[in-house]
């Protein structure tokens, strides 16, 4: 069985994590989230960056566990509007990832 690796869901986990696994991601999520907490700070109003947190955490937990063959062919299908079976929210959230 393999283990999976977990990542926090903090800008600092998910900083380091994607500094360590996608050197080149690691930018554009610190600029992203950086700029949704400058508005959060103005609007009081931290929807957007924990929409920014939840999107990166995806990105960078899938550099850590990056799909097999077999789902990433899944995801193929499933793209594809192919009935793969019962709903996998893996699936579902790969499928309408950009990580991919």
């Amino acid at each position: 069985m393999v283990g999976t690796t977990k990542i926090a869901r903090t800008g600092q986990d998910i900083s380091a994590a994607l500094r360590e696994l996608s050197p080149e991601e690691a930018p554009e999520f610190e600029r992203e989230y950086r700029e949704a907490l400058v508005r959060a700070a103005d609007t009081l109003d931290l929807t957007e960056s924990e929409s920014v947190l939840t999107r990166w955490w995806g990105i960078a937990a899938l550099r850590a566990n990056p799909l097999t063959e077999e789902e990433v062919d899944l995801v193929r299908r499933f793209r594809a509007g192919e009935d793969v079976g019962r709903p996998f929210t893996t699936v579902r959230a790969a499928a309408e990832s950009t990580a991919l």
